[in-house]
């Protein structure tokens, strides 16, 4: 039996975790990528820079830290969910690469600002809160 936070429950939906405790579900097919929900949620979420987000996937590794896996543009969610490896893992939306200017994030696109605070504001302190983020670099076909 899944538990509920596993990442696929239903058939071809895959529900993706967002900062603010909300859930958003995403039916696919054999040739939605990554890159497509990252666009509906964009979309969804009015955001206009996207570029400092991700799709990563979260589990917590025997030391009890979490560990966030970057997920690629490219890579097709039948793919991503049918590996029996990421089953139990969340799948969340998350900012993985942090603004060089935070100000002007603020200027140009509030609510990705606004995204990024919630993110940071939620996140542990100390060691128990020690993440680690495994994966290459965005838009890589590396699967």
């Amino acid at each position: 039996m899944l538990r509920k936070e596993a990442l696929l429950l239903i058939p071809n939906v895959l529900k993706v975790f967002l900062e603010n405790g909300q859930i958003k579900s995403f039916t696919f097919d054999g040739r939605t990528t990554v890159k497509d929900v990252m666009i509906t949620l964009q979309d969804r979420l009015s955001l206009r820079r996207i570029e400092h987000f991700s799709l990563v996937l979260e589990y917590a590794s025997p030391e009890q830290s979490h560990k966030f896996l970057l997920l690629q543009d490219k890579q097709p969610l039948a793919h991503v969910v049918q590996r029996t490896h990421y089953q139990g893992m969340r799948c969340l939306f998350r900012v993985s690469f942090f603004p060089k200017d935070p100000v002007e994030l603020l200027r140009k696109d509030p609510a990705a600002f606004e995204y990024l605070y919630i993110q940071v504001s939620r996140a542990p302190l100390g060691h128990q809160g020690k993440a680690g983020v495994q994966g290459g670099p965005r838009g890589g076909g590396a699967e």
